[in-house]
């Protein structure tokens, strides 16, 4: 019995050096991914053609929201695309494409076919709906993106547009984004 306690706790102090481990090397994609960002240009052109997603499924948020949101725009469901994170496909409304934390490997690359599906398109807007989710900002970070929207609960570093006190608010957050988009025309 105490050999079997030694090896339950071995087995987990392993497990948490192993976690420590990934988390490092996610974070160390994610720092290499927005240096990349940063080198880039980014700056709002209109008319936005095509929107890029990213959505914790475990906010407050319908896919009708976002429907409604596009056609305010003027876009069609066509012309944009949806990615959403969840660990459990059962609570996730955005289940066409989605990701979880199996989605990237231990050294932090992403290994997912909808993550790589997502990132190899070009959008006009990306819009960051979720907060401090490591993945999610890798995705973002390395989504092709001529200007980016999202929170400030976010990694700061991968939005231009960067909304306060209204995280988890999707009808705040259209009015204003719908505010800001009319204010450059």
């Amino acid at each position: 019995m105490k050999n079997l306690l030694i090896y339950i706790k071995l087995k987990l102090k392993l497990k948490k050096i192993i976690d420590k481990l990934r988390q490092r090397f996610l974070e160390k994609k994610i720092q290499e991914s927005i240096l990349k960002l940063k080198s880039s240009s980014r700056k709002l052109q209109k008319p936005i053609n095509t929107i890029g997603c990213i959505v914790d499924a475990s906010l407050d948020l319908d896919y009708s929201d976002i429907l409604d949101l596009a056609n305010e725009i003027g876009l069609k469901e066509k012309d944009f695309k949806i990615i959403s994170y969840s660990n459990s496909i059962y609570n996730d409304p955005f289940c066409e494409m989605r990701i979880s934390e199996k989605s990237v490997n231990f050294y932090g690359k992403l290994i997912s076919a909808d993550a790589e599906e997502f990132t190899s398109k070009k959008y006009d807007m990306l819009i960051n709906y979720f907060g401090n989710n490591k993945i999610l900002t890798l995705v973002s970070s390395k989504t092709n993106a001529k200007i980016r929207v999202g929170f400030d609960e976010s990694n700061q570093n991968i939005n231009d547009i960067i909304f306060n006190d209204i995280f988890n608010n999707f009808k705040k957050f259209r009015e204003q984004l719908l505010k800001y988009l009319n204010f450059l025309k």
